[in-house]
């Protein structure tokens, strides 16, 4: 299209920061990111937020879904559409996930989910970081995958999210749907006594600020924190990833709580602003498409793919979730 040929040509420059660029790839390199990946993810997030606003149940969400699911096509890929009507505290609302499976061998999933709409009630915007970074991100991942179809451990689902924002504040009737949605989902395929049938959540939320310093909240799985925190003192080109003082309530909380009780974290650069600590963009329309750049949204991707490879590989995850990888 257009607008990606576009940047592509324009921010090159930002996708060098690859780990593992310079040599030949094998199929087991799935984790590593082609020299353009960052460029690619900025080109869907700019073209996305051209729908702009995209509150859950109104027709700016539903061109939204519409929108990623041709995406999806385009790569090749089946996406399915989850569309549902419930009652919320403000009215009844029609919402829809979108989510490609990656078919994987163990009978079980990981998940990597962002959310796809805005919060109404604010005159011009357009959620490029809040809502737009996470699409971008993980179409670009959905396409790395499209193009090197790995052969996965675990099924992996990449999953945009509807109706994360709240109108209000956060209720049961009130923000996270589509979240909570899919974790019901996933917890009314929990045989008695089996091992879940969701490995993980790994859930991204504002992740393609210039100055990206990437956040885990209080109210996460240990195991996924740990995880998470080698992952990035480990792995080259990774952004500086930090545990929170404080819980975020987010996407990654209706997989934690019960009845689903299932392992998930969050992942969201929460100081968003003209200068540090000023927070000033958030929720405003100065979350435009320019505050967001190709190399942050590189930068996120080499991590959560690091992270996912750490996930598949499996000395990570407790043995009640998944048994331990056989020794050689």
């Amino acid at each position: 299209m257009e607008l990606r040929h576009a940047a592509i040509a324009v921010t090159a420059a930002a996708a060098l920061l690859c780990a593992g660029c310079g040599r030949r790839r094998t199929a087991a390199d799935w984790f590593l990111l082609p020299r353009d990946t960052g460029v690619r993810m900025y080109a869907y997030a700019s073209e996305f937020v051209r729908i702009a606003p995209r509150d859950a149940g109104t027709p700016g969400a539903a061109r939204a879904s519409r929108w990623i699911a041709q995406e999806l096509k385009r790569m090749g890929l089946k996406p399915e559409a989850d569309c549902w009507t419930e009652n919320t505290a403000h009215g009844r609302k029609t919402f829809c996930n979108v989510y490609i499976d990656f078919p994987g061998t163990s009978g079980q999933t990981v998940l990597l989910a962002g959310h796809y709409d805005t919060k109404s009630g604010i005159p011009g915007f357009a959620g490029a970081n809040d809502g737009g970074s996470s699409v971008g991100l993980l179409l670009g991942i959905a396409e790395h995958f499209a193009e090197r179809r790995p052969e996965f451990r675990d099924t992996i689902r990449i999953a945009f999210l509807d109706g994360e924002e709240a109108v209000g504040s956060y209720a049961d009737t009130d923000g996270l749907h589509g979240s909570r949605r899919m974790a019901a989902q996933f917890a009314a395929t929990r045989r008695k006594g089996a091992r879940p049938p969701l490995v993980a959540a790994l859930v991204f939320d504002m992740v393609g600020d210039e100055r990206l310093s990437l956040e885990i909240p209080r109210n996460v799985t240990p195991w996924l924190a740990n995880a998470a925190m080698k992952t990035a003192s480990e792995t080259r080109g990774c952004p500086p990833v930090s545990l929170a003082s404080n819980a975020i309530i987010d996407d990654h909380v209706p997989f934690l709580m019960p009845p689903n009780e299932f392992a998930a974290i969050d992942f969201i650069d929460f100081e968003y602003g003209s200068a540090p600590g000023r927070h000033d963009y958030w929720h405003t329309a100065e979350d435009s498409i320019d505050k967001i750049s190709p190399r942050s949204l590189l930068r996120t991707a080499t991590f959560a793919l690091a992270l996912l490879n750490r996930i598949e590989e499996g000395t990570e995850v407790p043995s009640g979730i998944r048994p331990p990888p056989e020794r050689e």
